[in-house]
């Protein structure tokens, strides 16, 4: 079932497509609160335990 192409004022509008800003912004949306919680929870366990497992332990200082 195939349906008509959409038109406005005599212009075809394109069919709806994933573009490169929503790729970005769907990838965002999927790692910052990831890496949120995981960081979070780094900070948890350094607390809890006195060990360091995040990534900023590889830092030298």
């Amino acid at each position: 079932m195939s349906r008509r192409p959409e038109t406005i004022l005599g212009h075809t509008l394109p069919e709806p497509r994933l573009t490169v800003a929503g790729l970005a912004l769907l990838l965002l949306a999927a790692t910052v609160p990831i890496a949120i919680i995981g960081s979070l929870l780094d900070l948890l366990v350094q607390g809890l335990f006195g060990v360091c497992v995040g990534l900023w332990c590889l830092a030298p200082g």
